[in-house]
């Protein structure tokens, strides 16, 4: 059996076989749902001006991105697929809504990219 055929098969042994801690269910939903959830914290607290709060959640979400890190102030976003499942480790292109120190109102596309394990880490790509 080669290389690449034996792990295939202890992947798939492991993913049937261990099905996660307290109640929660191993698999695609349950990834999907961790990175959904981090990607609107993360935005979330960039718009309310609270970055502390991702660092108090229940597991700490990071969060980069080089507008917020300029101190760029978001005032709005919105997920341009809104009904796509955000699934870890894809570009997700969301709408911002921003004003600089100025004042000055700018909207862009910005594509993030969220990964769930081993933290939720919530990081402007470069698309």
């Amino acid at each position: 059996m080669t290389a690449i055929r034996w792990l295939s098969l202890a992947a798939l042994a492991a993913a049937v076989g261990c099905s996660g801690g307290a109640g929660r269910s191993a698999g695609p939903s349950a990834g999907a749902e961790e990175a959904r959830s981090a990607l609107f914290a993360a935005l979330d607290a960039w718009k309310k001006g609270q970055p502390k709060a991702l660092s108090d959640r229940d597991p700490p979400v990071r969060f980069v991105d080089d507008d917020f890190a300029a101190g760029m102030r978001l005032t709005g976003y919105a997920i341009q697929e809104p009904d796509r499942p955000i699934a870890p480790d894809e570009d997700i292109p969301v709408t911002l809504s921003l004003r600089d120190a100025r004042g000055k109102s700018i909207r862009r596309v910005a594509a993030y990219r969220v990964s769930t394990s081993p933290a939720p880490t919530v990081e402007r790509s470069g698309r």
